[in-house]
């Protein structure tokens, strides 16, 4: 089965049960950062929700309690690699890539499992890194229509 890498906002799609169609049959991963920044916006999110958040906020209360469930305890299902695993890789790709640390665990990841990287936004300098250690990477939004 193809590993596929997902960002926070995909991640918050398929927590919602709204997976696009391209990842159905893929084994799915997260990294640390990206999982964290999915709940600190939903489990944070007061009054005022962004982008993140915004989509839990507007669902049924039933549908809506089911995913912030699969927030506070992430499913079997889907895989998040330890830092340390991950520290070592990340620390070689310091030397040649400059990334923001959010981004350099989604590399050091990707490597790691020779994953398909799914990113909701462009990410540049991510995407140009990814594509330099021959990693496909596709940029999808996580809204699109299934």
């Amino acid at each position: 089965m193809t590993v596929a890498l997902i960002d926070d906002q995909l991640l918050g799609a398929v927590l919602r049960g709204k997976a696009p169609r391209a990842l159905a049959s893929k084994d799915l991963f997260t990294t640390g950062y990206w999982y964290v920044r999915l709940c600190q916006a939903v489990l944070g999110a007061d009054e005022r929700t962004g982008a993140l958040s915004r989509p839990f906020a507007e669902l049924p209360d039933s549908m809506r309690e089911r995913a912030l469930n699969a927030v506070l305890e992430l499913p079997a299902e889907i895989g998040l690699i330890s830092l340390r695993e991950l520290g070592p890789t990340i620390a070689q790709w310091r030397q040649h890539h400059e990334l923001n640390i959010l981004s350099i665990e989604a590399l050091a990841a990707a490597t790691l499992l020779r994953a398909n990287v799914y990113l909701s936004a462009a990410s540049p300098q991510l995407e140009a890194a990814l594509r330099s250690e021959r990693l496909k990477v596709t940029v999808r939004s996580a809204e699109r229509r299934r």
